[in-house]
């Protein structure tokens, strides 16, 4: 299935499985940001479990640390966003639950029988995020468009399209254009795997 919809949404196309066990895949050494193992998954698989995710709003959106008011005022520092604003949005942005203990990033092709996808994140030209909202409505799905620069992938886009089973779309945070590879010409969609079936047909 992922070569099928890297034809469409271009390579830079991660298929991703929560929890799915397997003994041939990288895991890193050092700790990561999500958002730079997605980016690494592009072009080898990855996994990457909680002891590994170094990212304050990655650590958050995946359930491992709950201190909410802690990282606001760390972004607060760094953004000079006001922490009430930043609050008010993370009553928005999902977190995984307790039963996450690693993610599988970059599932080729031939290990999706063995680590069956969840959901696919891809980087994509905004010409291309037109046609496929387009795709959706057809459908009658929308797709969710946070209006936050916050936790962009590893929240808005990763935990958000997987617990609430919905396509999302992100134009990215700092942390994800630095650390991430988003480009300057790309936007962030992430897609659950029951829904991939409308843009391959």
């Amino acid at each position: 299935m992922i070569n099928e919809l890297k034809n469409i949404l271009g390579n830079r196309c991660s298929a991703i499985n929560f929890n799915g066990q397997i003994s041939a895949i990288n895991i890193p050494d050092k700790k990561m940001k999500l958002c730079e193992a997605l980016n690494y998954s592009f072009v080898v698989p990855i996994q990457i479990n909680t002891n590994k995710i170094g990212c304050p709003g990655a650590r958050r959106s995946t359930g491992i640390d709950t201190d909410s008011e802690k990282l606001a005022s760390f972004i607060s520092d760094n953004t000079k966003i006001p922490v009430p604003f930043i609050m008010e949005a993370f009553e928005n942005i999902p977190t995984l639950d307790s039963t996450f203990s690693h993610i599988n990033l970059g599932i080729t092709e031939d290990a999706e029988q063995l680590l069956p996808p969840d959901i696919f994140v891809a980087y994509v030209a905004p010409s291309r995020i037109t046609r496929i909202m387009h795709v959706f409505a057809q459908q009658n799905i929308q797709v969710a468009i946070p209006p936050y620069s916050l936790l962009s992938v590893c929240g808005n886009v990763i935990a958000n399209t997987y617990i609430n089973k919905t396509p999302s779309i992100s134009f990215g945070c700092p942390e994800s254009r630095k650390h991430g590879g988003v480009q300057n010409d790309e936007v962030v969609i992430g897609i659950p795997v029951n829904m991939v079936k409308h843009l391959l047909n």
